[in-house]
């Protein structure tokens, strides 16, 4: 019982994660189109200065920031929804419970592709948001928020009783 109490707190706690980002961004929309369009300039990159990944127009920073938004809701939303539903199945039994971790599992995996996917995959690799003074924030944040998801996406499929 305690496994399955942990498995849904734990997967409603990636989802608050991911619905605060997204409400932090969305309340700071003129902030966050600024940065996503900084991060993307190619601007204060002296160490590489040459970055692979053309400088996008306006539009298509709109697009990835859509997308980003996206998928943070969607985590959010589904872990959230995930948890309070393996909490409602935790004295079921283990074919329902197991089946009941498909939502909790969907959300958790669009943390992983928005946190490692998006982040660490487009914006620290393909614009090497790691050379920018304004980067290391996002840079190691993305790491530890997908690594959560991560871990959380193994923990909760593991199978239990």
């Amino acid at each position: 019982m305690v496994d399955r109490i942990l498995k849904a707190l734990i997967s409603a706690i990636v989802g608050l994660i991911a619905l605060l980002y997204v409400a932090h961004n969305l309340a700071n929309i003129g902030e966050a189109f600024a940065f996503f369009t900084y991060t993307t300039s190619h601007a204060d990159q002296t160490a590489y200065p040459v970055t692979l990944l053309p400088v996008p127009p306006p539009f298509l920073i709109v697009v990835a920031m859509v997308l980003v938004f996206a998928l943070e809701s969607a985590a959010g939303v589904l872990c959230l929804y995930g948890g309070w539903r393996l909490f409602a199945l935790r004295r079921a039994g283990a074919g329902a419970f197991e089946s009941g971790k498909a939502i909790s599992k969907i959300g958790l995996g669009c943390a992983v592709l928005n946190w490692w996917g998006l982040f660490q995959g487009i914006a620290v690799a393909g614009y090497q948001l790691w050379q920018m003074p304004l980067g290391e924030g996002p840079m190691m944040g993305s790491w530890i928020y997908g690594g959560i998801a991560m871990a959380s996406l193994i923990y909760i499929s593991q199978r239990g009783d």
